[in-house]
């Protein structure tokens, strides 16, 4: 009978060619911006003359990030479960950690994901939560770029900026996503749309019909917690605001004196959405190469110091979820240790990794 891991080998040897593609990928691309002066290490140095502002910017990152876990926490609520506190930012810090090695940030939902459905036994809950949770920061990082760009363009301060009809079409790009956003979750959490015949017929068609649909039902629940759906999306709107701040304090350490606080409202998230895309870990290289392009539409020359050091600061905090991965990993392997013997009867219990 073949070896079962034997089937594993080219899969495992499959994503380790991928990750070291994407890795070549980040690499190539912060050469490059090296080579062609985009990124700067004389303006990267000289943030460090600034230690105050520095430690505003990670101060103000640190709320943003700590207002996310208080989002998903909320998410998890609804799906029925309430893990304490502290276990909550583990695993939020965890997922920073993972976000960080594995190419694009989705990398540390599945991670979370994965810790969720171990500890408290709901796999699709646990799943449906982190999918929510992207959902909604991908929507509001739309909408608050919207409206920046909005009131950057009446402000009448960025009549250069706009008369470029390529970040005029890259704001109704922006400003049509969230509006599409907007009119699909009110589809999907339609009472109309649940009971149509015509839905129910097309999810009876979809592959891995039976995952889609309980993936459907969980995501439906939010429909009847209207509160905390509110508490979720207020949350969420307020976590831009520490985010786009800390970013303008980051490009206040690089000499970016020239753009106004509304502009990094738009150019922040509008940053942050193109560094989940999964090409390169933790988005380093790719982020840098689109905030420089961003940035130099609105004639500043700091956007690929400010998304380095946005990562240098967001790999420091993430460093807390590296320290909490290996103590519960170590923890865990030692009560499967402990627990190793010929009676299997507890091979199913839950095991302990606070």
């Amino acid at each position: 009978m073949p070896d079962k891991n034997e089937n594993l080998k080219p899969t495992t040897g499959h994503r380790a060619l991928v990750l070291a593609l994407k890795l070549a990928v980040a690499a190539g691309l912060v050469w490059a911006m090296v080579h062609f002066d985009w990124l700067d290490f004389d303006k990267l140095r000289s943030a460090t003359a600034r230690p105050g502002l520095l430690a505003l910017a990670a101060l103000m990152m640190l709320v943003a990030l700590m207002l996310t876990i208080v989002r998903w926490r909320a998410l998890l609520a609804v799906q029925g479960i309430s893990p304490p506190t502290w276990d909550v930012l583990r695993l939020g810090f965890i997922g920073f950690f993972f976000s960080n090695i594995i190419p694009g940030s989705v990398g540390g939902d599945a991670v979370k994901s994965y810790y969720v459905a171990r500890e408290h036994g709901k796999t699709m809950e646990a799943i449906t939560s982190v999918l929510v949770d992207r959902y909604v920061g991908l929507y509001t990082f739309l909408l608050t770029a919207s409206v920046a760009a909005a009131a950057c363009w009446w402000s009448g301060g960025y009549a250069k900026v706009f008369a470029d009809s390529r970040i005029v079409a890259l704001c109704w790009v922006v400003a049509g996503l969230a509006a599409g956003m907007t009119l699909f979750s009110a589809a999907v959490l339609s009472r109309t749309a649940r009971n149509s015949p015509a839905v129910n017929r097309l999810l009876d068609h979809l592959p891995l019909k039976k995952h889609i649909r309980r993936l459907y039902d969980a995501i439906y629940l939010y429909r009847d917690k209207k509160r905390a759906l509110a508490f979720v999306l207020a949350v969420s709107v307020a976590a831009q605001v520490p985010m786009a701040l800390g970013t303008l304090v980051l490009g206040r350490c690089v000499g970016d004196d020239g753009l106004r606080p509304a502009a990094y409202f738009f150019l922040a998230p509008v940053g942050l959405v193109v560094n989940t895309i999964p090409i390169s870990p933790g988005g380093l290289g790719t982020g840098e190469a689109a905030w420089e392009v961003l940035f130099k539409a609105f004639d500043s020359e700091a956007g690929a110091e400010v998304a380095a050091l946005w990562h240098a600061l967001f790999l420091g905090w993430s460093l807390i979820g590296m320290v909490c991965y290996l103590k519960g990993k170590r923890a865990y392997d030692a009560a499967i240790r402990e627990s190793a013997a010929p009676n299997t009867e507890t091979s199913d219990a839950a095991v302990d990794v606070h």
